[in-house]
């Protein structure tokens, strides 16, 4: 049987997802909304804000179309900064003292080009990008993973890291090749 493995977006919007599917989009980026929540103002309401912002991900997920890469991220943004006004406006929220900073982060946030927008982007793939390590060290001997970190990620010479990790050159280079294969791997699972 030839099957084609499908991305996590692709398995949550039109296939049978599986409750680890599920876990995975919760694990991923209820944090990092999370933390944009505290961001605009909203610490004490972020948990519950965040939970939201996923009810209405995994329920307008079947409709969300990938156009470009980071198309998922636009959409989550915006998802994100509408839940956030339907939120105050359900509640029946006045501009008071510290609103008006959440309605201009809100509004900056919304706007494709702002500094705040292109801050969540850089801060998602990066939160995106620790969570694909977290993922391919699990079960990583540490030489290995050390060897890979130096390597592959600061971009230290092959030789400079055989020196500092007592691995051979050749071994360097196998590590970070079978590292870089599994972060691919996982990186295909994921959304963006």
């Amino acid at each position: 049987m030839d099957t084609t493995s499908a991305s996590l977006l692709e398995r949550l919007r039109v296939a049978r997802p599986d409750a680890a599917d599920w876990r995975r989009l919760h694990d991923l980026y209820l944090p990092l909304i999370r933390v944009w929540l505290a961001q605009a103002g909203l610490a004490a309401e972020a948990d519950d804000l965040a939970q939201e912002v996923l009810v209405v991900v995994v329920r307008e997920l079947p409709g969300f179309r990938r156009q470009r890469d980071g198309s998922f991220r636009t959409w989550l943004r915006r998802v994100t900064v509408n839940r956030v006004r339907t939120w105050r406006q359900a509640r029946n929220r006045r501009p008071v003292a510290g609103q008006d900073a959440t309605d201009r982060f809100l509004t900056q946030l919304e706007d494709p080009a702002s500094e705040l927008s292109i801050r969540w982007d850089r801060e998602h793939d990066r939160h995106v990008f620790d969570k694909l390590l977290a993922a391919v060290r699990v079960g990583c001997e540490p030489t290995t993973w050390e060897a890979f970190r130096l390597f592959a990620i600061e971009g230290h010479s092959a030789a400079e890291t055989a020196a500092r990790t007592g691995l051979t050159e050749n071994a360097v280079m196998l590590a970070k090749s079978r590292l870089l294969r599994r972060l691919r791997q996982e990186a295909a699972e994921l959304i963006d």
